[in-house]
């Protein structure tokens, strides 16, 4: 990744442009609209992962205000430092994250897709540069971080690293991977304000050459329930 040059913003954001062709000939949008608790939603990406042949975007929405934490993250800090509030350890890495009215979603992809096998630098640069260009018919100052913010919190919002999406020096939209026998999971919170996100279908058709709807079945649900 190219480093700032003089001139460059204070925060360390790249240029407003997005050249990228789709990642995906196919890509399955799953609108998943109905509130669930915040570990239901994590099992259900998990079963996702391990059954779908096809990539699937999901949009989802939170049941209330949670925590989600990294894979890696001490489940019992978390607890402490939100009291009260449902705190779920998620399949992906990256730090804790507050949720109230953010947006979520998740991409998953399976082993066979050749997006699976991207290193992780460059497979969140590439969906983060569509989200970003997405954001920018409402939010036209939304930029990427150049560089790593140094790391002040266990917060995911506040230590910004590459390729997060700023809007001024807030980071308003992070992501953490997940990448298993099964295939790449990537799980993402836009933080705007709101957990509406009217810019899903250009963020999609940036990510898929053709998109085709789905339904989160039954069946999944079940089995997701099943892992709780």
């Amino acid at each position: 990744m190219a480093g700032k040059d003089e001139g460059d913003d204070p925060c360390g954001v790249s240029p407003e442009r997005h050249n990228e062709a789709p990642i995906f000939t196919l890509l399955q949008v799953l609108e998943d609209l109905e509130p669930r608790e915040a570990a239901l939603q994590m099992a259900v990406d998990k079963v996702l992962l391990e059954t779908t042949p096809l990539p699937i975007l999901r949009f989802y929405r939170w049941a209330g205000p949670c925590v989600t934490i990294g894979y890696f993250q001490s489940l019992e800090k978390a607890v402490t430092q939100y009291p009260g509030l449902p705190v779920v350890r998620r399949w992906t890495g990256g730090g804790t994250v507050l949720h109230t009215e953010d947006a979520p979603y998740s991409l998953i992809v399976p082993r066979a897709e050749a997006f699976a096998s991207v290193r992780p630098a460059e497979s969140y640069r590439l969906v983060h540069g569509a989200l970003a260009h997405a954001l920018r018919g409402a939010f036209p100052g939304v930029t990427t971080a150049q560089e790593n913010a140094p790391q002040c919190s266990s917060s995911c919002f506040e230590n910004p690293v590459t390729d997060d999406l700023l809007l001024g020096c807030v980071k308003v939209a992070g992501a953490g991977q997940r990448r298993t026998r099964a295939g790449l999971l990537h799980q993402g919170s836009i933080q705007v304000g709101s957990s509406n996100f009217p810019q899903a279908s250009d963020f999609a058709s940036l990510l898929g050459s053709a998109i085709q709807p789905a339904c989160l079945t039954q069946e999944v649900l079940e089995r997701a329930r099943l892992l709780l």
